[in-house]
Protein backbone atom coordinates (compact mmCIF):
# COMPACT_ATOMS: atom_id res chain seq x y z
CA UNK A 1 0.00 0.00 0.00
CA UNK A 2 1.41 3.38 -1.00
CA UNK A 3 0.91 6.37 1.29
CA UNK A 4 -1.32 8.89 -0.50
CA UNK A 5 1.31 11.59 -0.09
CA UNK A 6 4.01 9.29 -1.54
CA UNK A 7 1.80 8.60 -4.54
CA UNK A 8 1.33 12.33 -5.11
CA UNK A 9 5.07 12.98 -4.82
CA UNK A 10 5.83 10.17 -7.28
CA UNK A 11 3.64 11.90 -9.87
CA UNK A 12 5.90 14.97 -9.66
CA UNK A 13 8.98 12.94 -10.47
CA UNK A 14 9.37 12.91 -14.24
CA UNK A 15 12.38 10.58 -14.09
CA UNK A 16 14.81 8.71 -11.86
CA UNK A 17 17.11 11.05 -9.93
CA UNK A 18 20.17 9.58 -11.65
CA UNK A 19 19.07 8.64 -15.19
CA UNK A 20 16.19 9.25 -17.60
CA UNK A 21 14.02 6.27 -16.63
CA UNK A 22 10.53 7.83 -16.54
CA UNK A 23 9.03 5.39 -14.03
CA UNK A 24 11.23 5.00 -10.93
CA UNK A 25 9.83 2.49 -8.43
CA UNK A 26 12.58 2.63 -5.82
CA UNK A 27 13.74 5.26 -3.36
CA UNK A 28 16.85 6.28 -1.49
CA UNK A 29 15.21 7.24 1.78
CA UNK A 30 18.39 8.81 3.17
CA UNK A 31 17.99 11.67 0.65
CA UNK A 32 14.31 11.33 -0.15
CA UNK A 33 14.71 10.61 -3.86
CA UNK A 34 13.16 8.24 -6.37
CA UNK A 35 15.43 5.99 -8.43
CA UNK A 36 14.95 3.22 -10.96
CA UNK A 37 15.73 -0.48 -10.49
CA UNK A 38 19.14 -0.28 -12.18
CA UNK A 39 20.28 2.80 -10.27
CA UNK A 40 19.03 1.30 -7.01
CA UNK A 41 21.44 -1.59 -7.58
CA UNK A 42 24.35 0.86 -7.77
CA UNK A 43 23.14 2.72 -4.68
CA UNK A 44 23.00 -0.52 -2.68
CA UNK A 45 26.50 -1.47 -3.77
CA UNK A 46 27.83 1.77 -2.24
CA UNK A 47 26.75 0.66 1.24
CA UNK A 48 24.08 1.74 3.70
CA UNK A 49 26.30 4.56 4.97
CA UNK A 50 25.72 6.16 1.54
CA UNK A 51 22.21 5.11 0.56
CA UNK A 52 19.28 3.26 2.08
CA UNK A 53 17.03 1.85 -0.65
CA UNK A 54 13.35 0.93 -0.42
CA UNK A 55 10.80 -0.18 -2.97
CA UNK A 56 7.85 2.21 -3.08
CA UNK A 57 5.50 -0.75 -3.59
CA UNK A 58 7.13 -3.78 -1.91
CA UNK A 59 8.57 -2.33 1.30
CA UNK A 60 7.00 -0.90 4.43
CA UNK A 61 7.11 2.88 4.75
CA UNK A 62 6.66 5.19 7.71
CA UNK A 63 5.14 8.63 7.60
CA UNK A 64 8.55 10.04 8.52
CA UNK A 65 10.09 8.47 5.39
CA UNK A 66 7.34 9.91 3.24
CA UNK A 67 7.68 13.37 4.77
CA UNK A 68 11.43 13.28 3.99
CA UNK A 69 10.86 12.84 0.24
CA UNK A 70 12.03 15.54 -2.16
CA UNK A 71 9.26 17.19 -4.24
CA UNK A 72 10.74 16.30 -7.65
CA UNK A 73 13.85 15.19 -9.51
CA UNK A 74 14.22 18.71 -10.90
CA UNK A 75 14.31 20.34 -7.48
CA UNK A 76 16.68 17.75 -6.06
CA UNK A 77 19.14 17.93 -8.94
CA UNK A 78 19.35 21.72 -8.80
CA UNK A 79 21.64 21.00 -5.84
CA UNK A 80 23.16 17.60 -6.59
CA UNK A 81 23.81 18.20 -10.32
CA UNK A 82 24.74 21.85 -10.11
CA UNK A 83 28.05 21.49 -11.93
CA UNK A 84 28.76 18.21 -13.75
CA UNK A 85 32.10 17.94 -15.62
CA UNK A 86 31.87 16.60 -19.16
CA UNK A 87 33.86 13.48 -18.31
CA UNK A 88 30.92 12.34 -16.19
CA UNK A 89 28.15 11.45 -18.61
CA UNK A 90 24.73 11.08 -17.04
CA UNK A 91 23.32 7.60 -17.72
CA UNK A 92 20.19 6.92 -19.69
CA UNK A 93 17.95 3.98 -18.89
CA UNK A 94 19.89 1.83 -21.40
CA UNK A 95 23.37 2.89 -20.27
CA UNK A 96 25.79 0.19 -19.13
CA UNK A 97 26.48 -0.33 -15.45
CA UNK A 98 30.10 0.86 -15.56
CA UNK A 99 29.10 4.38 -16.68
CA UNK A 100 26.15 4.37 -14.28
CA UNK A 101 28.37 3.41 -11.33
CA UNK A 102 30.99 6.05 -12.16
CA UNK A 103 28.35 8.79 -12.30
CA UNK A 104 26.41 7.82 -9.18
CA UNK A 105 29.57 7.29 -7.13
CA UNK A 106 30.90 10.75 -7.99
CA UNK A 107 27.48 12.32 -7.47
CA UNK A 108 26.98 11.01 -3.93
CA UNK A 109 30.40 9.98 -2.56
CA UNK A 110 32.83 12.18 -4.44
CA UNK A 111 35.91 11.72 -6.59
CA UNK A 112 37.63 9.59 -3.96
CA UNK A 113 36.32 6.85 -1.69
CA UNK A 114 36.02 8.88 1.48
CA UNK A 115 35.71 6.63 4.51
CA UNK A 116 34.13 8.95 7.02
CA UNK A 117 32.79 11.82 4.94
CA UNK A 118 30.76 12.08 1.74
CA UNK A 119 31.72 14.93 -0.58
CA UNK A 120 29.28 14.91 -3.55
CA UNK A 121 31.33 16.08 -6.52
CA UNK A 122 28.57 17.87 -8.47
CA UNK A 123 26.77 19.45 -5.51
CA UNK A 124 26.26 23.19 -5.38
CA UNK A 125 28.09 23.40 -2.06
CA UNK A 126 31.26 21.99 -3.65
CA UNK A 127 31.08 24.36 -6.63
CA UNK A 128 30.23 27.72 -5.09
CA UNK A 129 32.73 29.54 -7.30
CA UNK A 130 31.57 27.85 -10.50
CA UNK A 131 28.72 28.56 -12.87
CA UNK A 132 25.99 25.95 -13.28
CA UNK A 133 26.94 23.18 -15.71
CA UNK A 134 24.08 20.76 -16.39
CA UNK A 135 24.88 17.11 -17.11
CA UNK A 136 25.06 15.65 -20.60
CA UNK A 137 23.39 12.30 -21.19
CA UNK A 138 25.49 9.40 -22.43
CA UNK A 139 24.85 8.59 -26.07
CA UNK A 140 24.60 5.08 -27.48
CA UNK A 141 27.97 5.61 -29.16
CA UNK A 142 29.59 6.66 -25.87
CA UNK A 143 28.02 3.69 -24.15
CA UNK A 144 29.40 1.27 -26.74
CA UNK A 145 32.91 2.71 -26.48
CA UNK A 146 32.94 2.36 -22.70
CA UNK A 147 31.79 -1.20 -22.31
CA UNK A 148 33.45 -4.55 -22.82
CA UNK A 149 31.73 -7.89 -23.26
CA UNK A 150 31.65 -8.60 -19.53
CA UNK A 151 30.20 -5.18 -18.74
CA UNK A 152 27.57 -5.59 -21.42
CA UNK A 153 26.44 -8.86 -19.90
CA UNK A 154 26.30 -7.25 -16.47
CA UNK A 155 24.19 -4.45 -17.90
CA UNK A 156 21.76 -6.91 -19.43
CA UNK A 157 21.53 -8.68 -16.09
CA UNK A 158 20.75 -5.43 -14.37
CA UNK A 159 17.65 -5.08 -16.54
CA UNK A 160 16.04 -8.26 -15.15
CA UNK A 161 12.95 -7.51 -13.08
CA UNK A 162 13.05 -8.92 -9.58
CA UNK A 163 10.23 -10.69 -7.78
CA UNK A 164 10.84 -9.13 -4.38
CA UNK A 165 13.34 -7.96 -1.81
CA UNK A 166 15.08 -9.65 1.08
CA UNK A 167 15.63 -7.79 4.34
CA UNK A 168 18.88 -8.75 6.06
CA UNK A 169 19.74 -7.92 9.66
CA UNK A 170 23.50 -8.23 10.13
CA UNK A 171 24.19 -8.46 13.85
CA UNK A 172 27.75 -9.51 14.74
CA UNK A 173 30.60 -11.99 14.39
CA UNK A 174 33.14 -13.38 16.83
CA UNK A 175 36.62 -14.87 16.90
CA UNK A 176 37.47 -13.83 13.35
CA UNK A 177 41.03 -14.59 12.17
CA UNK A 178 43.64 -11.86 12.49
CA UNK A 179 44.78 -9.97 9.42
CA UNK A 180 48.38 -10.70 10.42
CA UNK A 181 50.44 -11.36 13.53
CA UNK A 182 50.31 -7.76 14.68
CA UNK A 183 46.82 -6.54 13.86
CA UNK A 184 43.19 -7.58 13.90
CA UNK A 185 40.95 -7.75 10.85
CA UNK A 186 38.86 -4.96 9.28
CA UNK A 187 35.70 -7.03 8.73
CA UNK A 188 32.65 -6.32 6.60
CA UNK A 189 29.97 -8.40 4.84
CA UNK A 190 28.73 -8.32 1.24
CA UNK A 191 25.48 -9.89 0.09
CA UNK A 192 25.17 -10.33 -3.68
CA UNK A 193 22.31 -11.47 -5.92
CA UNK A 194 22.65 -13.42 -9.15
CA UNK A 195 22.54 -10.23 -11.24
CA UNK A 196 25.66 -8.79 -9.65
CA UNK A 197 23.91 -6.24 -7.45
CA UNK A 198 25.13 -6.19 -3.88
CA UNK A 199 24.78 -4.54 -0.48
CA UNK A 200 27.63 -4.05 1.94
CA UNK A 201 27.91 -3.41 5.64
CA UNK A 202 30.20 -0.76 7.05
CA UNK A 203 33.84 -1.70 7.64
CA UNK A 204 34.75 -2.06 11.32
CA UNK A 205 38.44 -1.32 11.79
CA UNK A 206 40.80 -3.55 13.71
CA UNK A 207 38.20 -5.74 15.38
CA UNK A 208 37.91 -9.54 15.40
CA UNK A 209 34.56 -9.41 17.24
CA UNK A 210 32.63 -6.86 15.17
CA UNK A 211 29.09 -5.72 15.91
CA UNK A 212 27.29 -4.23 12.91
CA UNK A 213 23.61 -4.25 13.87
CA UNK A 214 22.75 -3.06 10.35
CA UNK A 215 19.60 -3.49 8.30
CA UNK A 216 20.22 -4.17 4.58
CA UNK A 217 17.79 -4.67 1.71
CA UNK A 218 18.59 -6.51 -1.54
CA UNK A 219 16.46 -7.17 -4.62
CA UNK A 220 16.04 -10.88 -5.26
CA UNK A 221 14.44 -13.39 -7.57
CA UNK A 222 12.83 -16.23 -5.67
CA UNK A 223 14.40 -18.79 -8.03
CA UNK A 224 17.97 -17.48 -7.72
CA UNK A 225 20.39 -17.73 -4.78
CA UNK A 226 22.25 -14.91 -3.03
CA UNK A 227 25.90 -15.17 -2.01
CA UNK A 228 27.59 -13.93 1.15
CA UNK A 229 31.17 -12.68 1.12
Amino acid sequence: VIFPKLGEIAKQWTSCADCDDPNPKWADISRGILICLQCSGVHRSLGTHVSKCRSITLDKWTQEMVDNMQPSNTEFNKEYEYNVPKEFMKPKSSTNRDIRTKYITAKYIGLEAYKDKLIPAFHKDQNKDSDPLPPVFATADYDTKHVNDGDEKDNQKGMVEYTGVIQIHVISASDLPKADLLSASDPYCIFRNSNGQSVKTKVIDNNNDPKWNEHLVLSVNENEPITIE
